[in-house]
């Protein structure tokens, strides 16, 4: 099966109705832990137990039949990927985003309502940078207040009070990366400025699909395995 680690019930649904537009025949399961992100946003960082719960949820999974593991926190993405799990593909939903951002050519205004975020988002996009051997120009814009919003329940204010930054932070050529799945309804808000906004969703579970298909037939994943 193609299964997703999040943390955050709200994700559920979104990545249902992308797996099942994409390829309605993959068995899909949804792993929610909440408390990984909680844990990670209480102590300010990653600590040791919280990589530990992290690595013995993705192993669980992947004990329970998952061969493509996809990890929608991008908080523990990194954490995640590095899991090693044999023959199953562990992997973070927002590189595929992160390659095509760095490939732009653009400035990237990376904008997170979590401060947990932004780090581990910058990492991974210069991470990207360097693998393609190309220097990138990032800007980063914390928006705490939505944060807050998010964790109210008040999802069309988070998602407002997401675009309104956008629109007071991006510079036209500018492209904006937005780090956390959940802020992806943002981009429809501000597409009148002309300014690319990448979300992570659709581009991950593109790539989950194609990786459980290569793995399904018996062929090999590129993936971190």
């Amino acid at each position: 099966m193609l299964a997703f680690l999040h943390t955050a019930r709200v994700h559920v649904e979104t990545f249902s109705r992308l797996a099942r537009a994409l390829d309605d025949e993959i068995p899909v399961r949804h792993e929610v832990q909440e408390s990984l992100l909680a844990a990670a946003v209480a102590a300010g960082t990653i600590t040791d137990s919280v990589r530990s719960a992290t690595a013995a949820a993705v192993q669980a999974l992947a004990n329970d039949g998952a061969r493509v593991i996809v990890c929608t926190c991008s908080t523990l993405g990194g954490v995640a990927e590095a899991v090693p799990v044999p023959g199953c593909v562990v992997m973070r939903i927002d590189r595929p985003m992160a390659e095509q951002a760095v490939a732009s050519g653009r400035r990237i205004v990376v904008l997170a309502a979590l401060q947990s975020t932004l780090q581990p988002t910058v990492a991974l996009l210069h991470q990207t940078a360097s693998e393609a051997k190309r220097s990138i120009d990032v800007v980063e814009a914390l928006c705490e207040r939505a944060w807050r919003l998010f964790e109210r329940g008040d999802h069309p204010g988070y998602i407002g009070e997401i675009a309104r930054t956008i629109e007071a932070t991006a510079l036209p050529g500018d492209l904006v990366l937005l780090a956390q799945a959940s802020m992806a309804p943002a981009a429809d808000l501000v597409r009148h400025l002309g300014i690319p906004v990448l979300s992570s969703p659709r581009s991950g579970v593109e790539a989950a699909v194609s990786r459980y298909r290569s793995k399904h037939v018996g062929g090999v994943s590129r993936g971190r395995e």
